[in-house]
């Protein structure tokens, strides 16, 4: 019986390479960090900007509890966390929680660009586009939101963000839609990106520290508690 060689398998054409490497940096832009079931239904941001929406997705694993990595969420009212010398003026963002700023309010600045729009204590702060600057910035809302991990090793910090997909009259003559569209969620994953490892780094700080002092704790109890004095 006589085999035919085997045919080489084909090299996808040019065009076929240029889609698949397209959608792999489109996907990156669109869900860095996040799995399928972090990017299904209805979100809290969803509910501050009218429909038809534009939604991208950013998550980070987080060695911490719900209320630590929510706490340090609340310094965004102090700082934005992310590179600091564009867009918080040079200065350092805190690396120590300032008090009172957990205490939120709807209307409140935040991001030096947002203002808090709802949010529920240890679960999420929700926050838009102040409506002065939606002109330009769009109708834009985010929701940053905690969650425990699924195998129970820490907590997911997620940011949805969701986006009025129209343009305005000024923002669609002027070409602003087109260059904030294209180009904005590829300059705000960067800032996100960032300002997520910093909040993982300081959320895990923190809870190693409040571990190595409840473990000390009964340590020093005990020891006092041995301790005979002389009379």
């Amino acid at each position: 019986m006589t085999t035919r060689p085997s045919t080489p398998a084909r090299r996808p054409s040019l065009p076929g390479r240029l889609k698949r490497k397209f959608d792999q940096i489109h996907f990156v832009r669109r869900a860095w960090g996040t799995i399928e079931k972090e990017r299904t239904g209805t979100e809290e941001c969803m509910k501050y900007v009218p429909p038809p929406l534009d939604t991208y997705y950013r998550g980070i694993t987080v060695h911490a509890d719900r209320a630590t990595i929510w706490r340090w969420l609340c310094q965004m009212r102090a700082a934005p966390y992310s590179y600091d010398w564009i867009d918080n003026y040079g200065r350092r963002s805190p690396r120590e929680l300032t008090p009172g700023l957990d205490e939120l309010q709807a209307g409140q600045p935040i991001l030096v660009i947002f203002e808090v729009v709802g949010f529920e204590r240890d679960r999420h702060i929700t926050v838009q586009i102040k409506p002065g600057l939606r002109w330009f910035w769009g109708n834009t809302c985010c929701t940053f939101r905690v969650e425990d991990a699924e195998d129970g090793n820490g907590c997911r910090l997620l940011m949805i963000m969701t986006v009025h997909d129209l343009p305005g009259r000024l923002a669609g003559r002027t070409g602003v839609y087109q260059l904030r569209k294209y180009f904005f969620p590829w300059a705000e994953l960067v800032m996100v990106h960032k300002q997520f490892r910093t909040f993982k780094m300081l959320a895990e700080n923190q809870a190693a520290e409040d571990s190595s002092h409840a473990s000390d704790s009964p340590k020093k109890e005990a020891g006092h508690a041995g301790v005979i004095r002389p009379r």
